[in-house]
């Protein structure tokens, strides 16, 4: 997900998107919940459990979170917001603003220019990525987020192992060889530059898109020393044929992920929509989920905003009346660990 309208929105193997993408299968309503698999039950829950979300506008000014909060009974541990890279700079102002407001800054970091509607953006490759070709500007973040002095979460090359953008692996010329690589050449930049209170979140989509061997989580591993937090998105798209529980949404990628690596995980977008199916029900069973089923997941981070669909929590009194009340079980930090 992005913070442009116009772009695409990928929900699993189903896709809205200004291009015209469309799902490999459709996905039947109201499938049955997979059963919790054997590495999603062998661990305690993590005993920090945090919330955090995205609203449009946010941190540039921070009135509109404070209202959620109001609303959720929940403060943002993390703020998340989306920078372009090559269009714009690390802000102080926003970091700042996030951490006034006792957040911690999520700033995705997109490789394109986020104003066309296409992936096949070449001066945006992965290879470019690795050549250095945006070295300067990210050399000018690194060293503005040193400056900040404050911890900041940082997701380069998010949704990798989708198709929609300009660093898929299946894209624009892309592989996934070419993704690690270039992760890799971002992460050393930043540790060159000393900036040590960056964090760095690999931030894959919860289904693979396409769904096969060659796409699959683990060939865009780049490796633990690489990695401070692992995170997944997914989305419940609703609508005749597209409804998905949560546990349709996100148990594939998370038995991958969880397989992958003992980093902190934690969901980095999520939202479900109103149509088709109960939606604070779907609230109430992610709560329940993240208690029993997904133990690893210590946060969750709500793509607050009614774009393609209203992925708001507050889209309903309903849907607010569950997630207050399934927070108000889960939650057990207002920080991140």
């Amino acid at each position: 997900m992005n913070r442009i309208a116009a772009l695409p929105l990928f929900v699993g193997a189903l896709a809205l998107c200004a291009v015209s993408c469309a799902p490999s299968q459709p996905v039947a309503l109201r499938e049955p919940d997979p059963l919790p698999s054997a590495e999603s039950t062998v661990s305690p829950p993590a005993s920090a459990r945090w919330v955090g979300y995205y609203i449009a506008g946010v941190p540039t000014q921070t009135a509109p979170l404070a209202a959620l909060e109001a609303k959720t009974g929940q403060p943002a541990a993390v703020s998340h917001y989306f920078l372009g890279v090559a269009i714009e700079p690390f802000n102080v102002t926003m970091a700042n603003n996030a951490a006034a407001h006792g957040s911690i800054p999520l700033i995705t970091l997109e490789f394109w220019d986020f104003r066309k509607e296409t992936p096949e953006q070449p001066e945006y490759r992965l290879t470019r990525i690795t050549a250095g070709d945006h070295d300067a500007y990210l050399r000018r973040f690194a060293q503005d987020a040193k400056a900040f002095g404050r911890p900041i979460l940082v997701r380069p090359l998010h949704e990798m192992n989708g198709s929609w953008y300009s660093w898929s692996g299946t894209a624009n010329g892309n592989s996934p060889a070419d993704f690690v690589a270039a992760w890799r050449h971002v992460h050393d930049l930043f540790e060159q530059e000393g900036a040590d209170l960056v964090r760095f979140v690999w931030s894959p989509n919860a289904d693979s898109v396409p769904k096969t061997p060659a796409n699959s989580l683990g060939t865009y591993w780049p490796g633990d020393a690489y990695v401070d937090y692992v995170a997944l998105e997914g989305y419940n798209q609703g609508g005749p044929g597209g409804w998905r529980s949560f546990s349709r949404v996100f148990d594939a990628g998370y038995r991958e992920v969880t397989r992958l690596s003992d980093k902190p995980l934690f969901i980095a977008e999520i939202g479900s929509s109103e149509s088709g199916g109960d939606k604070a029900a779907w609230i109430d069973e992610m709560f329940q989920a993240l208690g029993s089923a997904y133990p690893r997941i210590t946060g969750v981070v709500w793509f607050n905003r009614y774009k393609e669909r209203d992925w708001r929590i507050e889209s309903s009194l309903r849907s607010l009346a569950a997630y207050r009340q399934g927070a108000r079980s889960w939650v057990t930090t207002t920080s991140v660990p």
